[in-house]
């Protein structure tokens, strides 16, 4: 039959077909062998995470700005003269004044602040019971000491007269010196009834002079203030000045 021919050809057909096509992948695969792929789970390198240094080196050098030199200062205490200020800071008279524009060294007020030019001695704070006083137990910085010139002259002090004797409102007795300088601390004034006065730190330079007021005020580097409550002196009456040792050094007799 037909039909049964027409099958069997095609089988053969399909057979002779396969065959062929197989040969020539056969053939093909062993003239031309394929090269292995690199495997896609290669890991790529990492980026680096390493910041770059930074230079430590300024881009501009910074210009050093000089420090600023403020001058000391000084407030006047009780006893002091501008002379034994500037003694004790190693300037002349005439540098200090000039530095605090002042005309007479005899003028001075206790309080008033001085600048003192230069990088002398800080003087230690005021007194406990006034405003920035350090606690009773707290140790004050040490004065310098003043080394005295071997050729001043010695100090020639008097007692140049006591004024208004009797009246407690105006008696007072004037002290002078016309040698070198004097400081009369621990230095004393009695008469012979018992009454006594102790001078606080005070120098007298050549020429100068100091008042001692037998009532009450309050202290500056030319007057003092006793604080008495009547009367000292009187007509016949000897004021006696004693150094610092209770050597007798000058006695007045009250006309």
């Amino acid at each position: 039959m037909n039909w049964k021919r027409l099958i069997v050809y095609l089988f053969l057909n399909a057979a002779v077909s396969a065959t062929v096509t197989l040969s020539v992948l056969w053939g093909w695969e062993k003239t031309h062998p394929q090269t292995a792929a690199a495997p896609c789970s290669q890991a790529l390198p990492a980026p680096s995470l390493v910041r770059p240094a930074v230079s430590s080196t300024p881009t501009a050098a910074v210009a050093a700005v000089p420090a600023t030199v403020t001058p000391s200062t000084y407030v006047v205490q009780s006893g002091d003269t501008l002379g034994a200020i500037a003694q004790r800071y190693s300037l002349t008279l005439d540098q200090l004044m000039a530095a605090n524009n002042l005309t007479d060294p005899n003028v001075l007020r206790v309080g008033q602040t001085l600048v003192i030019p230069g990088n002398g001695y800080v003087p230690p704070p005021p007194p406990t019971g006034t405003p920035g006083a350090l606690p009773t137990n707290a140790a004050e910085p040490p004065r310098p000491t003043d080394t005295p010139n071997p050729n001043a002259p010695l100090p020639q002090v008097a007692i140049r007269e006591v004024k208004s004797p009797g009246s407690l409102a105006d008696e007072t007795v004037v002290i002078t010196n016309q040698g070198g300088p004097l400081d009369l601390a621990g230095w004393t004034l009695a008469d012979q009834t018992g009454h006594q006065y102790r001078f606080p730190a005070l120098t007298l330079f050549e020429g100068g002079a100091v008042s001692l007021h037998t009532g009450a005020g309050t202290d500056t580097v030319t007057d003092l203030y006793w604080g008495l409550a009547e009367p000292v002196w009187a007509s016949g009456r000897q004021a006696l000045l004693s150094d610092a040792g209770g050597n007798l050094q000058t006695r007045f007799t009250i006309p």
